[in-house]
């Protein structure tokens, strides 16, 4: 139905102490978090990922869909190794439900606004079960530098 589809409303609320966590958002971030792991084999231990010491240190960002949480966003903005005084922004992990329908897009959306206004560079990056497309990210104005290997050992 096309006036229920006007009707869903959509934030991004950054998270920052214990406060601006509901019961709700955590049972997401838990979900979340397994879900991820599977999806990558199992190969982190989540159970060790401290929530809030990231929230209190980095970028955190969740968005709302109804009031329901349905995506993250986590980056750490942090100063380039040749000159600290030149901040980089880096994505550490994008998240979206099933059910998240625009999330994605409006939380790359904020996490870019925020780094126009904090850093100089910002990254991102598309992983083998990302939630958003390259042309979204190039629509955002990125543009491909590298890409990333990973080796186990």
């Amino acid at each position: 139905n096309q006036n229920t589809a006007l009707m869903i409303k959509y934030k991004v609320k950054r998270i920052q102490t214990i406060d601006d966590i509901g019961d709700e958002t955590i049972d997401f971030f838990l979900e979340s978090a397994e879900r991820v792991s599977k999806m990558y084999g199992d190969k982190f231990n989540w159970g060790h990922f401290d929530f809030l010491k990231y929230a209190r240190n980095n970028l955190f960002l969740v968005c709302y869909k109804d009031d329901k949480p349905v995506g993250a966003l986590l980056a750490r903005l942090y100063g380039s190794i040749f000159d600290p005084e030149t901040k980089i922004l880096m994505q550490d992990l994008l998240v979206v439900s099933p059910s998240g329908g625009r999330a994605a897009h409006l939380l790359m959306k904020v996490f870019v606004d925020f780094g126009k206004v904090h850093a100089n560079h910002v990254f991102t990056m598309i992983a083998e079960k990302s939630n958003i497309k390259k042309r979204s990210l190039e629509r955002l104005g990125f543009t491909k530098i590298e890409e990333l290997y990973r080796m186990e050992t």
